[in-house]
């Protein structure tokens, strides 16, 4: 059976030029595009990954980290191969720079994707592990098929994408934790094979979208993590999107192709912190590390305890046919609000954060 056609792509000449992500990679026939996961086949575009999943599991809506929309609901978290960006760091590059012959994968589609979550008494669907924007068709009709059935959808995603797919996969996602890897295009050109600029446009169409969004800042030592970049990423973050927007500071670990930098110190995830709140983002958080007091929500105004989250290490693996997945994050074995109809209960300064009606402390 041959792979769905893909969307956003035209020709030119002998060849393809795919318009999903700013690469607009040059195809000729019978190759694939710079992710992996779009063939030209005699003339015409394929996605090559479409209901192909890698890797799925059962996860907190805080392992993403999402922190403020829905906080203790339960996600099913789905992953393929293929990605638009070679990130050096990649904790995830045995499916993200794969082209699927390597690796296994389950043939599913988007029926069945929405059964399986309804089964698990999820809340939501996240798409994750790899890039979804090289799983575009999938993800798009996907969740489309999830809203339908009053499950909402969370992207993990690098933001590297075209203006024209970008708007119409806003239209169909709910919630969105963007990679903002570094705040220098130099830091992208050579770390991602990617544009800063590109992914910042992303993060504000997305805002404008009424999508809800978080950012995610990997602390690299001595390669993103200087004071002065923190400060710029923070300013932007305030001036763009406002100082309410949640941003986690990732802790780094050895990885890919930086598997000779030491892991990244509590200490620089904590100067990152205390610099992002000076900048006047209400918000930051630290992630990658386990039961930290900074993963809690603290109100803004008053500096009342708000939402307590109780991390703890993976003990759970995620395997594919060529190892492993990462499981650098915590994951979440507690959350408790002590909010007053979203208020914070010391003060009555409005949080905020979105909450699941269902939801009580766990």
């Amino acid at each position: 059976m041959r792979d769905p056609v893909a969307r956003y792509w035209s020709m030119e000449g002998k060849g393809i030029r795919c318009l999903l992500c700013p690469h607009r990679c040059y195809i000729n026939e019978g190759e694939s595009g710079f992710c992996l996961a779009r063939i030209n086949d005699r003339g015409t575009l394929r996605s090559a990954n479409y209901g192909k999943v890698c890797a799925s599991v059962v996860d907190p809506i805080e392992k993403k980290p999402i922190f403020h929309y829905k906080p203790g609901t339960r996600l099913y978290s789905l992953g393929t191969f293929g990605c638009n960006m070679d990130c050096a760091n990649c904790q995830n590059f045995s499916i993200a720079r794969s082209s699927g012959i390597d690796i296994g994968f389950r043939l599913t589609n988007s029926d069945a994707v929405v059964r399986e979550a309804l089964d698990k008494k999820v809340d939501a669907i996240a798409w994750t592990f790899n890039e979804p924007i090289v799983w575009y068709e999938f993800v798009l009709d996907t969740s489309k098929e999830a809203n339908r059935h009053g499950l909402f959808s969370i992207i993990n995603t690098n933001g590297f994408i075209e203006k024209e797919p970008r708007r119409e996969l806003l239209k169909y996602v709910d919630v969105a934790n963007i990679d903002v890897k570094g705040f220098t295009d130099g830091f992208y050109r050579t770390n991602c094979h990617a544009r800063l600029s590109d992914v910042l446009d992303t993060c504000i169409d997305a805002k404008r979208a009424g999508v809800h969004v978080e950012l995610t800042f990997l602390l690299i030592p001595g390669l993103n993590d200087h004071a002065d970049e923190i400060k710029r990423f923070s300013n932007w973050v305030v001036d763009e999107l406002g100082s309410e927007t949640p941003v986690h500071f990732f802790r780094f670990q050895p990885s890919y192709k930086l598997s000779h930098i030491p892991a990244q110190s509590v200490e620089k995830l904590r100067e990152a912190y205390e610099i992002a709140k000076k900048c006047g983002i209400k918000y930051p958080y630290l992630a990658g590390v386990v039961g930290d007091e900074y993963q809690n929500t603290y109100c803004h105004r008053c500096g009342a305890l708000v939402v307590e989250r109780k991390s703890e290490a993976v003990s759970e693996k995620i395997c594919t046919k060529k190892g492993e997945l990462s499981r650098f994050c915590p994951t979440f074995s507690s959350v408790k609000i002590y909010l007053d109809n979203g208020k914070c209960s010391a003060c009555g300064e409005r949080i905020p954060i979105v909450l699941a009606e269902q939801i009580t402390n766990r």
